[in-house]
């Protein structure tokens, strides 16, 4: 059953065409993530199901009743609520139940006093009190204060107006949790999350009831909620049956497949040109025939391809010294350091060293873009010293990089004119880039490259900003949540340049799949100090995980005598082995999955074919559900049963 449905929809701004006969649908229970580079129409496609974006062409079709909540990048809110009362507002169905309780409880009371008929009241006042057990309402107030606090919102008294912008996504997201709507569409939710409200986010997504729309860059979480991803590009929404990981393994097969292709009609059209330059008679109509197709397959449109960024290394040499911190200390604020206040930072130290590859981790508001900023020359500090080495060129990549292009100064230039304000042109691996070859590499094509900076999207100048700091040939790179507004390509594509960056690298960011990639030492903020660790994000959570179970299992074991022997090891379990029935179960499923995953092909083919035919889509959307639903389960249990020895 669709519960929302894009039917033929076009959409255009101006001379850009974003989608064009788009079909869409979302099913009951859908986890699907949108992905898809910046500007192609991701948080557009996500206000058209929601109904707050009209197609140009095409129509919306809705489930009568259906509770849709979108959480965009720049809610509107009222600024004169406090934080409770904001989240009480859009608690959706919940709210209502209350407000109608409460109408109904004075309503009863109005009628007692006048000694009228209330049976009709007291029968109403009974449905809806079995609507709200159902639905939890009675603990309203107590779920959106678990919630803000899972977000990191302590005061629920503070003015709406008086928030950042982070801090205001953060109460619009726990209210759309808070009112469990029926389809629950969320553009970037991570965004100015830290991690550990992410891993309970991710948590709380994956035991959500109710369909799900998702726009994020965080991969994991990506890969963990969702079960079907579509690719918006080009104005085509294409949709893959699986999570983000099957994604990029079909994603791969896809480029294998069409770059075969390509090979194979190059070389048909060369043994053809061949043959035409051998100057054959075009008498016969075989020979006319044959000379039609060769016109035919040089006029024939090439094959699209998906614009791949290029952030080939472009560095001046680094000397040995690259940063050195002596006893750092930096207060928030200078009247905190008159006063006595506590520190932000006390008492670093450390070289950094021009192979650095440095990972800055800790919770909202403990220093850590103090600490950025610091190194930047941004900010002094309040104690100890700070040098960089005589040969470093820095490039900080902020929070706030968009903002640069963002004043009205910028908005008013070409792309290409902020690029050739940098360099006009730059050398990578050896050959010489112009700045418009330099921006096609960016995914910026001719056609943008003369448009004013005021056309791009947020995500877009985010990628042009990266873009003019990185042709500078910087040396030390400080990185400041770059993962925030960048398209999942473009992040892959800058992890791979980090990966052979020659130079010291500074990474803030709360994004655990590119710490992963791209650090193998961590600097965590506790209580105003860095700690020191050596690892990637993975193993640094292992390693609080095992320091978390420690005091419970010195508990949970009796210390030994002082003269017993140390106990004898233990053999390892053996692992139980495969009853017959469950032979037959595995060997079963290893002949049933090939034929359940061609039968979602063919679904999806039959999709893809059936055009506006809503009758059809339905019956084989769920079909598709269903199937999905079986392959699902059949796997978990052929690696249930893998795992038993025969």
């Amino acid at each position: 059953m669709s519960l929302i449905s894009l039917v033929g929809v076009r959409k255009d701004f101006g001379i850009r065409t974003l989608f064009d006969n788009l079909t869409l649908h979302v099913g009951d229970k859908e986890r699907l993530g949108l992905i898809g580079p910046n500007g192609a129409g991701k948080s557009t496609l996500m206000r058209l199901l929601a109904g707050l974006e009209p197609p140009g062409a095409g129509e919306r079709r809705v489930l009568p009743q259906a509770r849709i909540v979108l959480v965009s990048q720049e809610p509107e809110m009222d600024p004169e609520r406090t934080v409770l009362e904001q989240v009480f507002a859009e608690s959706g169905e919940k709210m209502e139940l209350l407000r109608r309780y409460t109408a109904l409880s004075d309503a009863l009371g109005q009628a007692h006093a006048e000694g009228r008929d209330d049976t009709a009241l007291l029968a109403e006042l009974g449905s809806l009190n079995a609507r709200m057990d159902q639905s939890q309402a009675w603990d309203l107030e107590q779920q959106i204060r678990e919630v803000l606090d899972r977000l990191g919102i302590g005061d629920t008294q503070r003015k709406v107006g008086e928030l950042s912008g982070g801090y205001r996504k953060r109460l619009a997201l726990a209210a759309a949790l808070v009112a469990e709507p029926d389809v629950l569409l969320l553009d970037e939710p991570t965004n100015h999350l830290d991690a550990d409200c992410i891993q309970w986010l991710q948590g709380y997504l994956e035991r959500f009831s109710g369909a799900l729309v998702l726009i994020t860059h965080d991969r994991y979480v990506l890969d963990q909620v969702t079960r079907r991803i579509v690719e918006v590009d080009r104005g085509e929404a294409r949709s893959y049956s699986g999570n983000y990981a099957y994604y990029l393994a079909r994603k791969a097969e896809e480029e294998a497949a069409a770059a075969a292709s390509e090979a194979k009609f190059k070389g048909a059209l060369r043994r053809e040109l061949e043959w035409l330059k051998r100057g054959p008679k075009a008498r016969s109509t075989k020979q006319k025939a044959r000379i039609q197709r060769i016109e035919a397959m040089q006029e024939a449109p090439k094959r699209q391809t998906k614009g791949q960024i290029s952030l080939a290394s472009n560095q001046r040499r680094l000397g040995k010294r690259a940063i050195e911190a002596e006893d750092l200390a930096v207060w928030a604020t200078d009247e905190a350091h008159t006063t006595g206040g506590t520190p932000l930072l006390k008492a670093f130290t450390y070289d950094f060293s021009p192979e650095d590859r440095i990972g800055i981790i800790g919770p909202n508001g403990s220093g850590k873009s103090t600490l950025l900023d610091l190194i930047a020359g941004r900010r002094q500090p309040h104690g100890g010293r700070l040098e960089l080495g005589g040969t470093v060129k820095l490039a900080y990549f902020d929070q706030h990089s968009e903002t640069v292009l963002g004043n009205t100064k910028a908005l008013e230039k070409k792309v290409i004119d902020v690029v050739k304000e940098a360099a006009s042109t730059v050398e990578v691996d050896g050959s010489q880039l112009s700045a418009s070859q330099l921006l096609e590499r960016f995914l910026f094509p001719p056609a943008q490259q003369h448009q004013p900076v005021s056309k791009l999207s947020g995500g877009e100048r985010r990628r042009l900003h990266l873009c003019r700091l990185l042709i500078e040939a910087p040396n030390v790179l400080l990185l400041d949540e770059p993962t925030n507004d960048l398209d999942v390509h473009t992040l892959t594509v800058l992890e791979d340049f980090l990966e052979d960056f020659r130079g010291c690298v500074v990474v803030v960011s709360h994004d655990r799949y590119f710490l992963d990639r791209t650090v193998d030492r961590l600097f965590s903020f506790e209580n105003g100090e860095l700690q020191r660790f050596e690892g990637n994000y993975s193993a640094y959570l292992e390693r609080q995980a095992a320091i978390a179970s420690q005091p419970a299992t010195r508990a949970a074991s009796k210390p030994a005598p002082p003269d017993s022997s140390p106990p004898a090891e233990q053999p390892p379990a053996k692992t139980r082995r495969r009853s017959f029935k469950e032979s037959r179960e595995l060997a079963a499923l290893e002949t049933n999955l090939p034929a359940w995953e061609q039968r979602r092909g063919e679904l999806e083919r039959l999709m893809g074919a059936s055009g506006s035919d809503y009758t059809a889509l339905e019956a084989l959307t769920q079909e598709l559900s269903a199937l999905l639903a079986q392959i699902e389960a059949g796997e978990e249990r052929w690696l249930e049963l893998s795992e038993l020895s025969a």
